[in-house]
């Protein structure tokens, strides 16, 4: 039994290897009759590959001993195909509708690899390196039958023909024999370790759809199309299914564009088979691009696909059951927390941080019953995914501190004080006014006025008052010459931003947001593509954005529509520009106060000025190891105006 030694000597293979002994028995005798159909006797055959001993023997302890190889062949054949379909190669026969002949195909190209000592009587039956032909499967099974399942075989990924030789993937084979998937394969939840439908935190209106879809196999193949943000829970309701019609859960390790991946992705329907799992793959359509996507052959009759929100999917033979898993309102995240506790009530200011279901489950994860600042440490949870997920795309802005000089005039001052209450309560006011807000309302926020009067500041100090992370859009890597890259990677920023809850910054936002123009040639079509795109998301995102500009006029009256706030930044009058001098220079200072206030009065800085000229006035002081006094600030003061190109009024008493 040399031929199957190594099989039934994994611990991991005890349930599939009887199954498995017969299937070889039966391809190892089909072939030798292959090889007996020339010139060659048995004897000789034996004389060329001793290894065809073990196989006798094996035949024999089958009670086979007695009967010609056609007689053998055909009790096996009876034998096999009365067998129940429990194991992984019964289930990929049925799966693909072969006879015993069709699925020893499939067997003998993997012959050689689990006995190299076949390998000859491979090539003996015009094979090469061990590995079969077709002319060795004709040889072996007849011509007809032979093409037929190598063709089905084929398309489902079970084999691979190259350079006229058959193989079978050796992730794929480790799986018909029983031994446990392989990790850089594959992504594999056993049905033992899938959550039920009743264990998921689901809003009842998603489990009303669910439990209004017939769970039978005799409506045809299913396709469950699970759309949701990143961290929305699809994976585990994928599972959940797939428990309920008891099957576990397979994903191939490869990362789906357009339904077309790597080999593992291509044979994901067979594997799936194999270990008797529902094939989930994942599937990342360009905003605006419909996938049409083809099911994987031998996949049970139900599969699932997670999309993104916008994704859209078209499939051929199989009924599309589509479930949205919009993001859970306070009521759901409440329960979240709850459960992710271990039963205890959250601190309020975690259910404020609009995260999806399994974000919020993950970043629970990083809490401990001795953690004093639980959002604190929630927070600095989900910077370090921000880091990750928004990698090469935004920029994490460093939080402003509490003593980090912020003023602004009265009128834009209230606004912002309305900006931050807006998104505190953005739960509550959606709840009192769903007609107007939805269930899901974001805050887009427009910070407007000349460079240096405070808008990059006014978004840190809005995201250390809402105690959020703020990242900054990098604009030179998200706009891309490529059609349709531009709008790919600002989805991806839009739809990390959601998920993590943090505050987004789109700097001189007014490049992106620039007016629609006539369509004069294929360039400005496509401009006018990503403004419409734009335009859209904005209008459906969930989070909280700030857009800056120094150009609003450039900014296309749309989007200003779309701005549920808009701030002006003007600069700063003389009573501001006298409390930014006064915050900045802070307390060591030696300037007399009523210089101090001529300067305020005299010399119409913006905030970014008065920060570089107090800069560069303490770097003269240091350097000149004496106290940052008038002179020093006086020729601070001058170099700024050199700067700016203008002259730097006098502010000496009696002037």
């Amino acid at each position: 039994m040399g031929a199957f030694a190594n099989i039934e000597q994994q611990p991991a293979a005890q349930a599939a290897a009887g199954d498995l002994h017969l299937w070889l028995l039966r391809t190892t005798l089909a072939l030798t009759r292959g090889a007996l159909r020339g010139s060659a006797s048995l004897d000789e055959l034996l004389q060329r590959h001793p290894a065809l001993h073990d196989t006798l023997d094996a035949a024999a302890a089958q009670g086979l001993a007695d009967l010609t190889l056609d007689e053998a062949l055909q009790r096996l054949a009876h034998r096999l195909l009365d067998a129940p379909p429990a194991t992984p190669l019964q289930r990929l026969r049925a799966a693909l509708g072969l006879d015993a002949d069709g699925l020893g195909c499939f067997v003998a190209a993997a012959l050689a690899d689990t006995d190299p000592r076949l390998a000859g009587l491979v090539d003996e039956l015009h094979g090469h390196g061990g590995l079969p032909t077709r002319a060795t499967l004709t040889r072996a099974f007849g011509g007809a039958p032979a093409a037929a399942a190598v063709q089905a075989l084929c398309a489902a990924g079970a084999l691979v023909e190259e350079a006229r030789t058959l193989t079978t993937p050796r992730a794929l084979w480790d799986l018909a024999c029983g031994l446990p998937p392989a990790p850089q394969a594959w992504r594999h939840q056993a049905l033992s370790t899938l959550p039920t439908l009743d264990e998921l935190i689901l809003p009842a209106a998603l489990r009303e759809r669910i439990a209004a879809v017939t769970l039978n196999e005799a409506c045809g193949p299913r396709l469950w199309a699970l759309r949701g943000c990143p961290g929305s829970g699809r994976h585990a309701l994928a599972g959940a299914l797939a428990g309920s019609l008891g099957l576990g859960l397979l994903q191939a390790r490869e990362v789906h564009e357009a339904g077309d991946g790597g080999l593992h992705a291509r044979c994901l329907g067979a594997a799936a088979t194999l270990l008797g799992a529902m094939p989930l793959v994942v599937l990342n359509p360009a905003p605006g691009e419909t996938v049409a996507w083809t099911l994987p052959s031998a996949a049970p009759p139900w599969l699932a696909a997670c999309l993104p929100r916008h994704g859209a999917l078209a499939v051929d033979g199989a009924e599309l059951v589509r479930l949205d898993l919009l993001p859970p309102d306070a009521t759901e995240r409440r329960a979240h927390w709850r459960a992710a506790l271990h039963g205890h009530e959250p601190d309020p200011a975690l259910v404020d941080l609009r995260l999806p279901r399994g974000t919020l489950h993950r970043v629970a994860r990083r809490l401990s019953s001795t953690d004093t600042d639980p959002l604190g440490a929630v927070i600095e949870a989900l910077h370090e995914q921000g880091c990750h997920a928004l990698e090469g795309l935004a920029r994490a802005v460093p939080a402003a501190t509490p003593d980090e000089p912020f003023a602004l005039p009265a009128e834009a001052r209230e606004e912002f004080d309305a900006l931050v209450a807006r998104c505190r309560h953005r739960d509550r006011l959606s709840q009192a006014l769903p007609a107007a807000f939805g269930a899901a309302a974001g805050v887009r926020a427009l910070f407007k006025g000349a460079s240096g009067t405070g808008k990059t500041l006014a978004a840190r100090q809005l995201a250390a008052a809402l105690r959020r992370p703020l990242y900054r859009v990098d604009l030179a890597a998200t706009v891309s010459k490529y059609i349709g890259e531009t709008e790919r990677n600002l989805e991806r920023v839009f739809e990390a931003a959601e998920s993590l809850d943090i505050v987004l910054l789109l700097d001189e936002g007014d490049a992106l947001m620039a007016g629609r123009t006539g369509v004069a040639n294929a360039t400005d079509r496509y401009a006018n593509l990503e403004t419409n795109y734009l335009l859209q998301r904005l209008e459906h995102y969930t989070g909280v954005l700030v857009v800056t500009s120094n150009a609003a006029e450039r900014i296309d009256s749309a989007f200003a529509r779309r701005m549920d706030v808009s701030i002006d930044f003007p600069l700063p009058d003389a009573e501001t520009r006298l409390e930014l001098w006064e915050a900045h220079l802070g307390a060591r200072h030696a300037v007399p106060a009523d210089a101090l206030e001529r300067v305020a009065l005299r010399c119409a800085l913006s905030g970014g000025q008065i920060r570089n000229t107090v800069m560069h006035a303490t770097l003269l002081a240091i350097e000149g190891e004496q106290p940052l006094g008038s002179e020093t600030l006086r020729l601070a003061l001058e170099r700024e105006y050199r700067k700016a190109g203008q002259h730097c009024p006098s502010f000496a008493p009696g002037d």
